[in-house]
């Protein structure tokens, strides 16, 4: 796709007239383009249609590709679609709103809720399909005429031929009135579905010519044929538009009171209140053959050609330049006067606009070169110019009255700043230093006076009497009394040049524009707070600021144009947010250039109406935030695409069952918006895991790592940018299935074995004592020193008994260790890791300890496996084991995790000190030897580190740790990653 910065969605035609009910001049429609390089399978595309669940589907002679706005997925020839060829020729939803694929070799295949189904082949190339009222098909074949497919499957043909026109049908139409009107390379005839054996009657008013495309309209037809486009109603037939006799239509799109035309080999053209207009390949088509038209659900016009798929959409951005009017595109400053129009300052001259558009001013008179640094408006109404070689321009009256230049008294002929005091003095900025003119003269200011630098370029004057000065090199305040202090920019990220100042009286604050950021300078107390890269903003330099109706801050910058949100930012500065949310327009937001200027002022102004305008390379960029909020789409249609369990795709299926033992499941999902499709946000929750929803940002794949077995669902919901959040959330339920040994019929069935075995061993005891008793009764008449012998070997059976239920006592001990132990490693297992994880946590909640969870996971292990076996993996990871726990204590629990991820738990442990065993831990396996196995073989680890907070979760700390551990994976593993608090 051509153009990928983040745009907003709109479902007005002109941000520019938010008012107006006259539609958009066609040039001024914002154009995107996609071909076979952005994923298209073939860069014809016959037709286009939005299934009802948000996807748009583009019929091509590749097979029918769907775009989720990111992506398109292609579905063509084979067993999944049935189609016989992967040439697709139309698409239409029927009735149920199923999706039909018409195309080559007769095939037609349906897509459902339930998947996809196929129809017996027509053996000829199918063009078009419609649906009468009694749920019959009629078909439009290339030669062999019209079919009929009932709804039990039967077929009649009917051949158009009889000596009127062709047995080619190019497109069908069924009227209200239950009539099916065909169109062929010879005219128009049309037949009546409600008929047993309806008749074909030509339409003899029709002149001979194909018909291509028919659309209802008004009652009546829009008849698309190679000689032009006629209308038809009640029988009467006539040219819709003189201007639009001769032009090959062949395709159409009915919006309000605009009809879109598409021709055959002369562009995209719009028939409405303006006219009619014509877009070629001169004004930004990829080719003059347009195929097909669709209004999609967000209002914007897709077009399919012979040279790819193109869209047309308002943005909130209208750029003027040149063509417009202005006297050059380089625009370097900007005044909106108290007159209502607009100053444009540009490398070629000055504009002025008013409601009756752009105008030029003549300097010529007092400047030669006529590049325009610097506007402000005087207190009389005049306008004070600055010139990049021409000094200081007082002009009034149609003309300049007064000029200033290095022979008047002036540091220097390039003027960037002007301020005009109350008192009729005027505050200059230049390339030299600071002046000041009044009726005394002029006084100049230069870094022996006390200024950083003398490249001055903004100035503001509070009202108090203080001067702000803006320089290369810092802010200089000027006082009352003629002192000058320097603000200390060190500590604001070593911020030098300040390129601009706004004042905000509600919040008392000065916005300074910077080389590093936004400055928020307090007036009252006299401090200063950076928003830059540590507030998240994507690069460093600003150059002005301006506050909207709705006190949000615009800045200006070479990479396009950011707005902040003013709740977002007061609470950055409160420090109860750690980052400033914020929206980026460019190239694809409406301005020509995403290149605004800077360094002069002013470099943006507001208007009266509320509208901002931007100084940038190529023209004037203007927006209204006060119509941005209510155009946001309200309900964004989102679907769950793909399942992935280990990496192996899943088909979803609801109440799927995954087996024991699943080590990483990853969603991935799509909010169907295609005017920002890059920039929605997703939250996610995962019933059974997630206590409430999880912000994903634009991330469009959820992972999820060592899920315990047990019922889940997970939910996903989709936004633009300031929108609400998606009425429609789209889940999917699965069920993960527990180990054997974790099911209670394992654990009862080893209860009962064991208490089985020691029954049976104390019977055969018992049973032996017995004998032994019998022997000694028949004995003890006969020797009575037997009997004390035989007392004295009843005692030693006693002993014997007590030893051997020891024995057992011991066997079933060593049972239970053995069920904590991982038979590999011999560390402890995921059962007794989650008893030791809940005690200590509960210990360090009681004693208010530190506690760490680290979680570590062996780099590129299925490549191990892969490579040298599994055997091999075994030793690997038993050797890991080994290294991991000679630099842990008594008192810490390591684990095998799962496969080849283990887990450290360090009670009374710091982060920084967890990080510092962690770093030994990570450094001893990187420094294993292999050798034995294979000389190439070299093992490394990547860690997530999170730290227990009081009245944590257990499952919110592993959340963190494993959040950790996926970030360090993702940043090049074999690294440590600590989770933000």
């Amino acid at each position: 796709m051509k153009s990928n910065t983040l745009i907003l969605g709109f479902l007005l035609l002109n941000i520019a007239l938010p008012l107006s009910a006259s539609p958009a001049k066609l040039s001024h429609y914002f154009q995107e383009s996609w071909t076979t390089r952005d994923g298209l399978p073939h860069n014809t595309i016959n037709s286009i249609t939005q299934s009802n669940d948000g996807y748009l589907w583009l019929a091509t002679w590749e097979g029918a590709a769907r775009f989720n706005g990111r992506e398109f997925e292609v579905f063509g020839r084979g067993p999944l679609t049935g189609l016989p060829d992967s040439g697709v020729r139309s698409l239409t939803l029927d009735h149920n709103k199923n999706l039909l694929l018409t195309g080559a070799r007769g095939g037609v295949s349906r897509y459902t809720a339930k998947g996809w189904q196929n129809w017996p082949s027509f053996n000829v190339l199918i063009n078009a399909v419609a649906e009468d009222a009694d749920g019959n098909f009629w078909l439009a074949s290339e030669g062999q005429g019209l079919f009929r497919q009932r709804p039990d499957g039967t077929r009649q043909q009917f051949s158009i031929t009889a000596g009127k026109t062709s047995d080619v049908v190019h497109s069908l139409l069924i009227d209200d009135n239950g009539r099916l009107w065909a169109g062929t390379p010879r005219g128009l005839v049309w037949l009546d579905t409600n008929a047993a054996n309806p008749e074909i009657n030509l339409v003899n008013a029709l002149p001979s010519a194909a018909v291509f495309v028919l659309r209802p309209y008004a009652g009546g037809l829009l008849i698309g044929t190679e000689r032009g486009l006629f209308r038809y109603n009640q029988g009467d037939i006539a040219l819709l538009s003189t201007a639009l006799a001769d032009i090959a239509v062949s395709a159409l799109l009915v919006q309000n009171d605009q009809i879109w035309i598409g021709s055959t080999d002369q562009g995209l053209l719009r028939y409405s209140e303006l006219g009619v207009e014509t877009l070629n390949i001169a004004g930004g088509l990829p080719n003059n053959r347009i195929l097909s038209l669709y209004l999609d659900n967000e209002n914007s016009i897709w077009a399919g050609t012979n040279g790819g798929l193109i869209r047309l959409r308002a943005a909130p951005f209208v750029t003027y330049t040149a063509e417009n009017g202005l006297v050059g595109d380089y625009v370097r400053a900007l005044l909106a006067h108290s007159d209502g129009s607009v100053w444009v300052g540009t490398s070629q001259g000055i504009s002025r606009r008013t409601a009756s558009g752009f105008a030029t001013v003549s300097l010529s008179a007092a400047s030669k070169g006529q590049s325009i640094l610097s506007l402000a408006e005087g207190n009389d109404g005049g306008l004070w110019i600055g010139t990049y070689t021409d000094g200081l321009l007082r002009y009034a009256n149609g003309k300049v009255t007064t000029q200033y230049d290095r022979t008047s008294g002036l540091l220097a002929n390039e003027v960037r700043a002007i301020l005009p005091e109350k008192n009729g003095g005027v505050w200059i900025g230049t390339s030299q230093g600071l002046s000041f003119i009044n009726a005394d003269g002029v006084l100049n200011y230069s870094s022996a006076d006390g200024l950083p630098t003398p490249f001055v370029m903004t100035l503001y004057q509070h009202t108090d009497g203080r001067l702000f000065i803006g320089t290369g090199g810092g802010v200089a305040i000027r006082q009352p009394d003629g002192r000058m202090a320097t603000l200390d920019t060190t500590t604001l990220d070593n911020a030098e040049y300040a390129f601009g100042f706004a004042a905000d009286p509600k919040a008392n604050v000065l916005w300074i524009t910077t080389d590093r950021g936004l400055v928020a300078y307090d007036l009252n107390t006299d401090s200063a707070q950076i928003i830059g890269r540590n507030a998240g903003l994507p690069f460093d330099k600003v150059f002005q600021a301006v506050i909207d109706q709705q006190q949000n801050l615009w800045l200006s910058s070479n990479r396009g144009i950011l707005r902040l949100d003013r709740e977002s930012i007061n609470q950055f500065l409160s420090g109860t947010l750690p980052s400033v949310s914020y929206e980026l327009f460019g190239e694809g937001d409406g301005m020509q250039s995403a290149q605004a200027n800077g360094g002069s002022m002013q470099a943006a102004t507001i208007t009266a109406s509320g509208s901002i305008i931007f100084a940038t390379s190529k023209g004037i960029s203007e927006v209204y935030p006060t119509d941005l909020k209510k155009l946001y789409i309200n309900s964004l249609p989102v679907v769950i695409e793909h399942l992935k369990v280990d990496g192996a795709l899943i088909s979803l299926d609801q109440e799927l069952q995954l087996g024991a033992g699943m080590h990483r499941l990853e969603l991935q999902f799509a909010g169907l918006g295609y005017i920002m499709p890059k920039h929605i946000q997703y939250s996610t929750k995962l019933n059974g895991f997630d206590s409430s929803w999880v912000a994903r940002g634009n991330n469009t794949i959820a992972e999820y790592t060592n899920l315990p077995s047990g019922h889940y669902q997970f939910s996903v919901r989709a936004s633009y940018p300031q929108g609400a959040w998606s009425e429609q959330v789209a889940s999917f339920n699965f069920i993960i299935l527990p180990y054997f040994w974790q099911r209670p019929i394992f654990w009862f069935s080893a209860m009962l074995a064991a208490l089985l075995l020691i029954a049976i061993v104390l019977r055969w005891r018992f049973t032996a004592q017995h004998k032994r008793e019998r022997k000694l009764r028949i004995q003890v008449a006969n020797k009575t020193l037997e009997l004390q012998q035989q007392a004295d070997n009843l005692q030693i059976i006693d002993r014997e008994r007590s030893e051997l239920l020891q024995h057992i006592r011991r066997q079933a001990q060593e049972f239970e260790l053995q069920a904590r132990l991982d038979a590999l490693t011999g560390l402890a297992n995921r059962r007794a890791f989650d008893e030791a994880l809940a005690r200590e946590c509960a210990r360090a909640r009681r004693n208010k300890l530190p506690l760490c969870l680290v979680l570590l996971d062996v780099d590129h292990f299925k490549q191990v496996n892969d490579t040298f076996s599994h055997s091999i993996g075994d030793k690997v990871l038993q050797k890991v084991a080994v290294a991991i726990r000679r630099y842990c204590r008594e008192d810490d629990t390591v684990a095998r995790w799962g496969g080849e991820e283990f887990a450290v738990l360090l009670p009374n442990t710091t982060t920084q000190v967890a990080a510092e065993i962690c770093e030994r831990m990570r450094q001893a396996v990187a420094q294993l030897d292999f050798s034995e196995f294979s000389p190439n073989l070299h093992i490394t680890i990547s860690i997530g580190i999170a730290r227990y907070a009081d009245g944590m979760q257990h499952d919110k700390l592993l959340s963190h740790s494993d959040m950790a551990l996926y970030q360090a994976k993702q940043g090049g593993r074999n690294k440590i990653v600590v989770a933000e608090s």
